[in-house]
């Protein structure tokens, strides 16, 4: 097998690749010191970060968990995977990654799915280790792996009812008990298992996903912590009437000494997850397997934790859409930093071309980035937003002066991004039910000042509306941006 790239620190081999395929979820772009977090401890990340290409500005598919999930695995964006909103399974007609692969190759999927039932699918998958008893089917006889390993160490359930091990009871036991701990134990047994075949291991880890407090709650000092002054009360002008509904179903308080409280307890998880990527990529160095394996960490999104007084994802700001992306390619000598803006709808072409593989139906939306390591990369980045189902009941309260028939529309609202390598990011209401934001980030990398609604900038919002309509044509897009001529 045949390796082939553009970035001249890389080395050619006719090996067959492997491939370590690392997400977290709720993880913000800004969580190690790759990404100027000088003050978090994730050591393994920042040695990573040493040796591997640092993507910085990395952004989601869409800032949501499934729809999220199934882009990174299928190369596909939500509007064509169907799975536009949590918890819609992921059709078993989609080819994943691994269905790429050679017979040769032997692939397991460990940790949180969140695509459909929990327990028993694969989609491609040679083997499935669960870690979560939510979003299974009607059958609830069943639970996950993880819960059974607990009940094998004297553990059981906190949740009578369900009889289940909640996310609040599993983020409060020792550490060597956690979904994290057992996640890394079981990539451990299976890489070691499978050490002289050529395979594709990807690992889901819940961490830094609420509940908010873990085994690290203490580890960072909350008064260390800066926060700027987008956090908390703050609240931008001309924002969408969608956020407002967000912020006012929260019940979190708002004032900066909490929120670095809670972040610090956010760091601990990040942590969590950075002891597991340290044990991960020790052992591919002991078996004499890294240098001819692929890694790759990401998160399915961010988390805003209180800038703007929001604490969820589900918005188009970057410390939601915006991850870490780390990727170490085989016989990769020396690290590099890219500053253009990627899509994680670029992996799946990317790594299928670091593994000697392609498309060759050519139906993946996005391309490969080994051609562009070595140079400047001119592409457009497009992020979408699809409304739940259950808006309506999540976001019940409606603000005055508005009426409820305008808070619906606004809840009901799909939104189209664009960011380009300029600095400019529009976030476009597709109906314009509600109002559509315009950011240049090289000014204003706060996305305080919403230059949409501004004359000066007409033209640049237009031409943007523009590159929206055409990539939708180009995707099939079915949600037009309304008036892009």
């Amino acid at each position: 097998m045949l390796v082939v790239s553009a970035c001249s620190s890389v080395e050619e081999t006719t090996e067959p690749v492997n491939l370590l395929y690392i997400l977290t979820d709720e993880m913000r772009y800004d969580t190690s010191e790759p990404y100027g977090n000088l003050q978090i401890k994730t050591p393994h990340l920042n040695q990573l970060g040493t040796e591997a290409l640092v993507f910085e500005r990395a952004y989601v598919s869409q800032p949501v968990c499934s729809p999220a999930r199934s882009t990174i695995l299928t190369g596909l964006y939500p509007h064509v995977t169907g799975v536009t909103t949590n918890n819609i399974p992921l059709s078993d007609s989609l080819k994943v990654l691994p269905g790429y692969l050679s017979e040769e190759y032997v692939s397991s999927y460990i940790g949180k799915w969140h695509l459909g039932k929990e327990l028993d699918v694969r989609n491609g998958f040679d083997e499935r280790i669960s870690t979560e008893d939510g979003y299974t089917s009607a059958d609830t006889t069943i639970f996950s792996d993880y819960h059974h390993w607990l009940l094998d160490r004297g553990y059981q359930p906190d949740n009578k009812k369900a009889k289940i091990f909640s996310r609040g009871f599993c983020n409060r036991l020792p550490y060597e008990h956690t979904k994290s701990k057992y996640t890394e134990l079981k990539a451990l047994e299976f890489i070691d298992n499978n050490k002289d075949k050529p395979f594709a291991l990807y690992l889901s880890f819940l961490e830094p996903h609420t509940p908010n407090f873990g085994p690290f709650d203490d580890l960072h000092d909350p008064e260390s912590i800066v926060l700027d002054s987008t956090y908390g009360e703050y609240v931008p002008k001309s924002e969408p009437l969608r956020h407002q509904l967000i912020r006012n179903h929260q019940n979190k308080p708002k004032d900066v000494d909490f929120l670095k409280r809670e972040m610090a307890k956010y760091w601990g998880l990040v942590h969590q997850v950075d002891l597991s990527v340290g044990v991960l990529v020790n052992r591919l160095r002991e078996l004499g397997l890294y240098d001819n394996t692929i890694i790759v960490f990401t998160s399915e999104h961010g988390k805003m934790m209180g800038k703007f007084g929001l604490d969820p994802k589900r918005v188009m700001y970057d410390e939601s859409a915006r991850v870490p992306l780390f990727l170490k390619m085989p016989q990769q000598k020396e690290a590099q930093k890219i500053a253009y803006p990627v899509s994680q709808i670029d992996l799946v072409p990317t790594i299928l071309d670091l593994m000697g593989k392609s498309d060759k139906a050519g139906h993946l939306h996005g391309k490969s980035l080994v051609p562009y390591l070595d140079k400047s990369y001119a592409g457009n980045v497009f992020i979408q937003w699809h409304p739940n189902s259950n808006q309506d009941f999540r976001y019940p309260n409606c603000p005055e002066p508005n009426e409820e028939d305008v808070c619906h529309l606004a809840k009901q609202q799909k939104i189209r991004t664009i960011v380009t390598p300029n600095g400019w990011k529009l976030c476009q209401a597709v109906d314009e039910d509600d109002l559509s934001q315009l950011f240049a980030l090289q000014e204003d990398s706060e996305e305080i000042n919403n230059l949409y609604y501004r004359d000066n900038h007409r033209h640049v919002r237009d031409s943007l509306r523009l590159l929206i309509s055409d990539w939708q044509f180009k995707v099939r897009d079915p949600h037009l941006v309304q008036n892009a001529f």
